[in-house]
């Protein structure tokens, strides 16, 4: 896996953060899956690292886990260790005093690729084709 390559992030601007994250899990569901967690990770302040790493500077973070159970249950038909990348997720955050809004997320057929099954990529491929309309149908 390589970051540049396998990680997929779109930034948006001129709308709040919780307009966003509202969208963002609707979008998801009208695609028939299911939000299984968002994690609220939300930084109340400014953390300095003292040098050892870049500071840690966000005002909102969540990670949106979702799946749909028929496409899970194939995944992991295909290989029991699949459940290791599962449920998939957005990583969305915003920066202090930062207008934009990053959501991000790795590409199933990234981890798929990892297995070497034409099955799993298959499903992945599909995964991944409506995490890109997701975030798509967000641009407006």
């Amino acid at each position: 896996m390589e970051v540049a390559q396998d990680i997929v992030r779109k930034e948006f601007a001129g709308i709040s953060f919780k307009v966003i994250l509202e969208d963002l899990i609707q979008e998801i569901m009208v695609r028939n899956y299911l939000i299984t967690r968002v994690s609220n990770i939300d930084n109340i302040h400014k953390r300095h690292s003292q040098g050892v790493a870049p500071d840690v500077d966000f005002q909102h973070y969540k990670i949106v886990e979702f799946c749909n159970l028929e496409s899970c249950s194939e995944l992991i038909s295909s290989n029991l260790l699949a459940g290791v990348f599962m449920p998939v997720r957005f990583a969305a955050f915003q920066r202090f005093e930062r207008e934009e809004i990053i959501i991000a997320f790795l590409k199933p057929t990234a981890f798929a690729g990892l297995f070497n099954s034409k099955k799993m990529f298959r499903i992945a491929e599909k995964l991944e084709q409506d995490m890109y309309d997701v975030l798509e149908e967000l641009d407006f």
